[in-house]
C-alpha cells in the first residue's frame, strides 16, 4: 500500500536527480499513450507468431486480455469499443493521466507533494485479500466474455473454455 498524504518532511524542495526522473517519467507516459494512440493492436500484433494473450493458452481470457485494443480505442475517442474490450482501461488511463499531472505540477513547483513510500507491510492477510480481488475481476472479465461472445478474447482450444463454456 501506498501513502497518498502530502509529504511530510522538513525538506520537500526536488533534487535535481528527482525532477530529471519525474521528466523522463512524464516524456515515458505521454510516448506511450501517444504510440498506443497512433497503433493499430491488431495490425501491430499481427506479425508476431505466437498468440499475445493468455486467453491463448488457457481459452478463457485475463483481467488484462484486450486491454491495449481498450487503450488504443479510448485514446481515439471510441468509448464504446474501449469498454467492449476491456472495461478496466477507463480507470488504468484515468490513474495515469492523474500521475502525469502529479508529477508535471511537482516539477512545475520543485516540491514534492505525494510521499509513495509503502506504509505497511504486506501480511498474509493483505496478500490473500488482494488475491481474492484478482481472482474475482478475473472471474468477471471472463463471465462478460463469454456472456457477451467475445470471440476475439476467447480460444475454444483452450482447456478452461472447454470446462467452464461447453
Amino acid at each position: 500500500m501506498m501513502s497518498m498524504l502530502p509529504a511530510k518532511s522538513k525538506n520537500t524542495s526536488l533534487s535535481p536527480r528527482r525532477c530529471v526522473l519525474r521528466l523522463i517519467a512524464v516524456v515515458t507516459l505521454a510516448t506511450t499513450l501517444l504510440l498506443i494512440r497512433a497503433t493499430d493492436p491488431v495490425v501491430a500484433g499481427a506479425w508476431l507468431p505466437f498468440h499475445t494473450s493468455c486467453g491463448a493458452v488457457t481459452g478463457l481470457p485475463c483481467i488484462f486480455c484486450g486491454m491495449t485494443r481498450a487503450l488504443h480505442f479510448l485514446l481515439k475517442g471510441d468509448f464504446a469499443r474501449a469498454l467492449y474490450f476491456n472495461w478496466l482501461a477507463f480507470p488504468l488511463i484515468a490513474a495515469v493521466i492523474c500521475f502525469g499531472v502529479l508529477l508535471t505540477i511537482e516539477i512545475a513547483l520543485q516540491r514534492t507533494l505525494l510521499n509513495l513510500r509503502p506504509v505497511a507491510p504486506i501480511t498474509s492477510r493483505r496478500l490473500g485479500i488482494v488475491l481474492l480481488m484478482v481472482a474475482a475481476l478475473w472471474t468477471l472479465q471472463a463471465y462478460l466474455a463469454v456472456s457477451q461472445h467475445k470471440h476475439e478474447l476467447l480460444n475454444p482450444g483452450g482447456p478452461l473454455y472447454a470446462l467452464f463454456v461447453k
